[in-house]
Parts: structure tokens; C-alpha cells; sequence
């Protein structure tokens, strides 16, 4: 059984070396394939690492009372578009009322005390000083008045901005207290992209700089410029938090169907004044189990190879797969409409 064991062993390096597989008795009957060549091209490495971020909109707000009281109506629901200014939440305003009411009356006493003492100083039946306690009394009166209306008139919770209603933290019935988060709402047509950069890589990127992110959920490659970089690491991931602002042009728009929370995949530079390497479009590339191949035209057919990969890069809006192994530079491959098969006929339909 150890001999069996070898021999298979044997023959499958045998067969990574030889990279190019033979034509021989592997596409009898096969249709002929229609498929364009490609050129390899050469270009510098992306010797990159990935990072991971998160979407985020750019104007987000969480909402929340700035006095305790009853929550008496929420008339929005989670989804819902507002406009700055709508009305987000009631509170109970009745004891606040009852307090406006008896700031009104102390402050209207305070203002009479002050008549009739003013009145009473010009008869000489009063003195200065008692004046002057009086207006200090007139004053704080008012101000205690204004206080109260100023508490009035938070039992209305109002947009701060046009957007959208995220998460609702409260319902009707519920007890607001100062600071609690009762609504979360976003500006939904401005998104930005939030990465810890390692410390290992901050020299290798500055503010101002335009890098590539992914989007997997959507499989889209945008760019985003590096708006902020925090001066001060955590201790605990050794990370740095950055903001990078998406660029807006004709390949990469902001696009509706963004959602604040969506991963992001970051490309950051490695390392600078890398060497150049071949790439080949990514499709391309097929893979058999955990086998990477492509097809390159000889003699009328399609002839497999073996190829390793490396890094990706964008180019013109085309992903391009870096080849490390299994091509030449100049060397051609096959872009079939259809999965192609080692030995298959081919008719290349080059535009002329």
C-alpha cells in the first residue's frame, strides 16, 4: 500500500510540473468554443494588505429628550423618510405647563412688588435698596420664566436634518430620560467608509490619499479619499481609525442600494516601489476544486494550464488577477462565453 501511495504521489507532481496538459483523447466530440485572446500585460505588483471597514452615513443623528416625561406619540416608524423640522416625538407637557404657569404668576407678583416700591421710593416712603432687591427679584423671576418655556418647548423632538428613520429605541407609553436614545435617523444619500488602519501601515498612507475599498455584498470596487486619520492608536487592537470620503465621479456615484453596517474590504499599500508582474483578466481565471486554470489557443484548441495567483488590481473597470506562475509575459489566453475544456476546438473571434 506505501508503494501505491508513492507512485500516486509521483504522478500527481509530474503533472504539476508539467503545467500545460496534453490535448490527447481529453475533447473528443466537443462543440467548437468561440472565444476572444487576451495579451498578458505587465504592471507593478499591488503588493497590498486588506483591511476591514464598515459603511457609515456621513449625517447621522440619535435623538433623545433633554427632560424626563411621558412619551405620549412617536408618529414615525422605522424606514420612514422625514424632513427637518417634522415632528419626531410628543412628550407629556403637563407638568411642564404647570410649571410655565407658576413661573407666569411669580413673575407677574415680582414685577407689581417692584410697581408699588418704585412708586413708593418717589413719595420717599421707600429706599434705594429695596428697589434694587426688588428688580434682582423681577430678574430672576423672568429668567425662571423663560427656563420653563424653553423646557416647553422640548416636549416636541424635531428632525435636525432631511433623512431617514434607522432604529426606534422607544414606544409610545415609555418614560424619556435625559439622554436616552429614543430614535436614530440618517442622512441616506451620503455614505463614508470608517477602517482601523494597523500601526505597521501608517507610514505607508496620509491624509488626502485616494485608496480602493470593496464592497463584497455588492461585488463593486469604488475609491474613497482619506479625509481623517486619529493621531492617537488603540491599545488594545493597535489601530488607528480613518474616515474615508467615497468618491463621486462617472465609475464609482454614490449608489442607492448603500446601507450604513455594509463590510467593506480596504486596500492599503504594503509597500511602495514594487516590481512589475503579469495579470490577466479575472475571467480568465477558472478553478477546479482548489486548482487555478486558464486556456491558452494552440493549434485551433484550448490547451489548460496551471497558473498561481496573487493580488488583484483594478484596471480601466476591469479586475485583473496578478499571475505569479504557469505564463509568459506577451503570452495569450482564452475568454470563452462558456467554460471551456482542455483540448476543445476554439474559433478565435478577435475583433480584426
Amino acid at each position: 500500500m506505501k508503494t501505491s501511495y508513492l507512485l500516486i504521489l509521483l504522478f500527481l507532481l509530474s503533472a504539476c510540473n508539467n503545467a500545460e496538459q496534453p490535448t490527447e483523447n481529453t475533447a473528443t466530440n466537443l462543440p467548437t468554443a468561440k472565444a476572444q485572446t487576451f495579451s498578458t500585460i505587465t504592471a507593478p505588483a499591488p503588493h497590498t494588505l486588506e483591511v476591514t471597514g464598515t459603511i457609515q452615513a456621513v449625517q447621522r443623528a440619535v435623538i433623545s429628550a433633554r427632560i424626563a416625561a411621558d412619551i405620549i406619540n412617536i408618529p414615525v416608524t422605522t424606514g420612514e423618510q422625514v424632513k427637518k423640522g417634522d415632528i419626531l416625538i410628543e412628550l407629556d407637557k403637563g407638568n411642564l405647563q404647570a410649571v410655565v404657569k407658576e413661573a407666569e404668576v411669580a413673575a407677574a407678583q415680582a414685577q407689581r412688588n417692584l410697581q408699588r416700591e418704585t412708586r413708593l421710593m418717589k413719595k420717599h416712603a421707600a429706599t434705594a435698596e429695596s428697589v434694587k432687591n426688588l428688580q434682582d427679584t423681577m430678574r430672576i423671576a423672568q429668567a425662571k420664566l423663560n427656563q420653563a418655556k424653553e423646557a416647553l418647548g422640548y416636549a416636541r423632538l424635531q428632525a435636525p436634518f432631511s433623512g431617514v428613520i434607522t432604529v426606534k429605541h422607544a414606544n409610545s407609553g415609555d418614560l424619556a430620560l435625559p439622554g436616552q436614545p429614543l430614535l436614530s435617523m440618517e442622512n441616506p444619500h451620503r455614505f463614508e467608509v470608517i477602517a482601523n488602519i494597523p500601526e505597521t501601515l501608517l507610514n505607508t498612507v496620509q491624509q488626502g490619499e485616494i485608496i480602493s475599498f470593496t464592497i463584497p455584498s455588492l461585488h463593486i470596487t469604488l475609491q474613497g479619499k482619506i479625509k481623517e486619520i486619529s493621531p492617537a492608536l488603540n491599545p488594545a487592537s493597535r489601530t488607528a481609525a480613518a474616515k474615508l470620503e467615497i468618491i463621486e465621479n462617472g465609475s464609482s456615484p454614490y449608489l442607492p442600494h448603500l446601507y450604513s453596517g455594509m463590510f467593506a474590504t480596504i486596500e492599503l499599500p504594503a509597500k511602495k516601489g514594487t516590481p512589475k508582474t503579469l495579470f490577466i483578466p479575472e475571467k480568465a481565471l477558472h478553478h477546479y476544486g482548489q486548482i487555478e486554470q486558464v486556456f491558452v489557443p494552440k493549434e485551433n484548441k484550448a490547451v489548460m494550464r496551471i497558473v498561481r495567483t496573487g493580488a488583484n488590481r483594478m484596471q480601466n473597470g476591469v479586475k485583473m488577477v496578478e499571475i505569479l506562475s504557469g505564463l509568459e509575459a506577451g503570452e495569450k489566453v482564452l475568454l470563452g462565453a462558456n467554460r471551456l475544456q482542455n483540448g476543445q476546438p476554439v474559433e478565435i473571434t478577435d475583433n480584426k
